[in-house]
Order: C-alpha cells, then sequence, then structure tokens
C-alpha cells in the first residue's frame, strides 16, 4: 500500500468515522444526564436527513436549512422526553429500552408513509466536485462533516466545563436526588439532554445525506454510533469521538486489506478484544458507589 492511498483512505476513514462520532455522541448524551439508552437514535439521523431534504424542496439557502434541521430535531427531542419518557423514566430498564424501539419505529414509520421506500438525494454545501492536493482526493463534503464533528465536541466539551446548565447536567449525571437537593431542575436538565441529543442526530443526518443518500435505513448508523460509543467508554464525550473514528479507520483500511466481506465485521471483533482488556472501554471507568 502506498503513503498516497494509505492517506486516501485515512481521510475516508476518518469522514466516515466523523459521522460515527456524532451518532454516538447524541447518544452519549442523554444516557449522561438521565441514564436512558435511546434506541431510536437512528430514526433520529433519518428525519434530519428528510428534514433537509423538505428543507431543500423549498428553496432555503444551505445556512437556514442546517439551524431549522438542528432546531426542529432539537424541538423533537424535548417534546419525546416530555411526553414519552418521563412518564417512564422511573420504568425497569428494558421498558425504557423497547419505548425507544417503539419512538425510532414511529419515526420511521412517519417518514416512510411520507415519502415512500424511494432513496433521494440532495446536494452539500460545497457543491462534489473533488479538491486535489498533491497525489490525494479531497470530497469537500467530507471535510465539511470533519469541520461540524470537530466543532460539535470542542462546544459539548466547553458547554459541559463553563456552562453552568453543563455543570447541572453533569451533576445529575453524578447524583440526581443530591442534584435535586442542591436546587438544580432535574426535569430541565433531562429535556435538554434530549434536546441537544435529537438535535445534533438531525445534524448527522443532514452531513451524511449528500455522501449516501436519503433513506428510511439511513437508521442503521445506530449500530455503528454504539459501538464507537462503548468503544469510546459510554459516559465520555471524547471516547465518542475517538471510537466513532477508530470504527470508521477500520472499517475502510479492512474494506481494502482483507476484503468487503469483513469489512463489517472487523469493528466488532475489535470491540471483543479491547472489552477483555477495559471492560469499561478507552476512557470508560468504573462507577464507584460509597456505602
Amino acid at each position: 500500500m502506498t503513503f498516497a492511498l494509505a492517506l486516501q483512505l485515512g481521510i475516508a476513514g476518518i469522514s466516515v468515522g466523523s459521522i460515527y462520532a456524532l451518532v454516538a455522541l447524541a447518544i452519549v448524551l442523554p444516557f449522561k444526564a438521565s441514564g436512558v439508552l435511546n434506541f431510536g437514535q437512528g430514526e433520529v439521523v433519518t428525519l434530519g436527513a428528510y428534514l433537509a431534504l423538505a428543507f431543500t424542496q423549498l428553496g432555503l439557502p444551505y445556512p437556514v436549512l442546517l439551524l431549522g434541521v438542528v432546531a426542529v430535531g432539537a424541538a423533537g427531542g424535548m417534546v419525546v422526553e416530555r411526553v414519552l419518557i418521563r412518564p417512564i423514566v422511573r420504568s425497569p430498564e428494558f421498558t425504557l429500552v423497547i419505548a425507544t424501539f417503539a419512538i425510532g419505529l414511529l419515526i420511521k414509520t412517519a417518514v416512510s408513509l411520507r415519502y415512500g421506500d424511494s432513496p433521494a438525494s440532495i446536494d452539500g454545501p460545497f457543491g462534489d466536485a473533488a479538491v486535489l492536493v498533491g497525489p490525494v482526493r479531497f470530497n469537500p463534503n467530507s471535510l465539511w462533516i470533519l469541520a461540524c464533528t470537530a466543532l460539535v465536541t470542542v462546544a459539548i466539551v466547553l458547554f459541559f466545563r463553563y456552562a453552568k446548565l453543563g455543570k447541572a447536567m453533569r451533576a445529575v449525571s453524578i447524583n440526581p436526588q443530591g442534584a435535586r437537593l442542591m436546587g438544580i431542575r432535574v426535569a430541565a436538565v433531562y429535556r435538554m439532554s434530549w434536546a441537544g441529543s435529537t438535535g445534533i442526530g438531525a445534524l448527522a443526518g443532514l452531513l451524511v445525506a449528500p455522501l449516501i443518500g436519503i433513506n428510511p435505513e439511513i437508521g442503521q448508523l445506530v449500530l455503528r454510533g454504539l459501538l464507537a460509543a462503548v468503544i469510546g467508554g459510554f459516559t465520555s464525550i471524547g471516547g465518542a469521538l475517538v471510537g466513532g473514528i477508530a470504527v470508521g479507520l477500520i472499517e475502510t483500511f479492512s474494506g481494502v486489506m482483507v476484503g468487503s466481506a469483513f469489512k463489517n465485521l472487523m469493528p466488532f471483533l475489535l470491540l471483543m478484544v479491547l472489552l477483555l482488556v477495559r471492560p469499561h472501554g478507552l476512557f470508560g471507568s468504573a462507577e464507584v458507589k460509597r456505602v
């Protein structure tokens, strides 16, 4: 394998991994705050792609389209949390898992009824013409995905470190009862964590649509997002980013080195080996309870 080919594959892998990282971040956020694992997050990505399609058909410029997709996604997350999740948040974990599956199925069904199963597509903000830098060919949409993922990750880290609401989310994730006694509105924290989660998920759908097209099966990305979150450490923001990029790189290089038949298998083999060495992921840690 030549250096130019390795660099080309690396760029492609990081681009794909950035989408996985966004999905992983969207899964980690509500789990950190409320302990709810949203298995319907993949369909939120699907919804974001179809929202982008609908706004494109209205002739909206890309900046308005971007803000609109994220805003609608965030608003939908707040509604779902308030109407469907909060009443059952103290239910057994299996009940919550089934509930999030059901929410995802409702979204997928609604999208299929409205748009059918025929694939669609939208253009990226910078077109599809490749950018050549020496022997390496860059897809401008891939570079845009990298930039957006980096900005979202930095924004989340700064939010948790400096914003009052971010600090409140950290407190709630550690001890909800203690946070409530300190005057933190736990219900508001849950609501905003779901808003952030679904807003990021919708953004991922918008970003991935120009690369792979739009269809109701985009939601299968949730498997890669879960894989990335587990590899990175399920409650780690930085771990979600590293895990997503790792999965993207492994898939891309595996497709060339061991064949496409093993491309989807290799990240899961890595996960199995990793969990034998670090059961809590690369950046995760065991939960310690004081008695």
